[in-house]
């Protein structure tokens, strides 16, 4: 039944772009995940109940805009239906403003301060570090999300807000600004952090270079700390391949590197359809087991 409401959101949402003359688009994919990862003795939150398993959804995506002069609304909603029966919202915003400044408030992701590159799969060795997203988004219902946006020729500054009254959820401001000069994309933010209930507000930084080589490759170096949690990473997409490691730190000597690559491949020449095997391979500190993992996806858009 929650399948049927959310299809009906969407057509609604359709209907609604229609009857304003909005510009309104819609398409579909399938994500299949076929997953191996090697028995680790890690922390309960790293435990998996097998180790094959298969995922996937179906992602539905309606998007509409419509302009009045300078002035712009849009809109964008994203059902997933997973594969164990389950569905969800991906996306679901609003945004609305000029060429000069906008607003965009709803269920989004802000913008990427620690680009991960072709990130098909990356495990860690149970200590993730810290990557300046903590008040990025997606946040759910009892989580308010907003960021007000500004362009000034090569630059965007964005400004979020999270804001919710839940015990152990996160609150907080998260500026960012993005800079682009031919080639070379730099971003920078800063996420002021308070877990509600939580005590004081904690303050991170996250730093960001990109280097495009040409239209289908780049290169990404990431920096990002928290308090005693830093993080740097590098990674490269070259066409349909992708490599990168992450080296976390953090305190009383936990850490992680992480080493991730992989190749996209068509599947029988259609359209729209590929084959991503990709790896994972991690380490810890000392008293952590290695943890290994290999994915096979299959996209498929239609």
């Amino acid at each position: 039944m929650s399948h049927v409401f959310k299809l009906a959101a969407l057509a609604a949402l359709c209907a609604t772009a229609a009857a304003a003359h909005a510009e309104v688009g819609f398409d579909a994919n399938l994500e299949l995940d076929t997953t191996y990862t090697n028995a680790v003795d890690a922390p309960a939150t790293n435990a998996r109940e097998s180790d094959l398993s298969m995922g996937g959804r179906v992602e539905l995506n309606v998007g509409a805009k419509a302009t009045n002069g300078d002035a712009f609304v849009t809109a964008r909603a994203s059902l997933l239906m997973k594969k164990d029966g389950d569905s969800s919202m991906d996306d679901m915003w609003v945004q609305f403003g000029n060429a000069g400044m906008d607003i965009k408030m709803g269920r989004f992701e802000a913008m990427d301060l620690f680009p991960l590159g072709k990130d098909t799969v990356v495990e860690n060795s149970g200590y993730g570090g810290y990557h300046a997203n903590k008040l990025r988004g997606r946040f759910g219902s009892d989580t308010a999300h907003g960021a007000l946006g500004f362009n000034a020729g090569p630059a965007r500054i964005e400004v979020g807000l999270v804001y919710s009254k839940d015990t152990d959820a996160v609150r907080g401001v998260r500026p960012a600004v993005s800079y682009t000069t031919g080639p070379i994309t730099l971003r920078a933010g800063v996420e002021s952090v308070k877990v509600v209930g939580g005590g004081d507000s904690t303050n991170g930084v996250g730093l960001s270079m990109g280097y495009a080589l040409d239209k289908d490759s780049s290169l990404n170096l990431n920096f990002a700390k928290m308090e005693d949690d830093k993080s740097f990473g590098v990674n490269a997409t070259f066409g349909p391949a992708g490599v990168g490691v992450i080296l976390d730190k953090g305190a009383n000597s936990a850490k992680n590197t992480t080493f991730y690559a992989a190749y996209a491949l068509p599947l029988f020449g259609v359209k729209g359809a590929t084959i991503t095997p990709a790896v994972s391979f991690a380490k810890g500190g000392t008293g952590t087991d290695n943890q290994f993992a290999a994915r096979v996806r299959i996209n498929y858009a239609f």
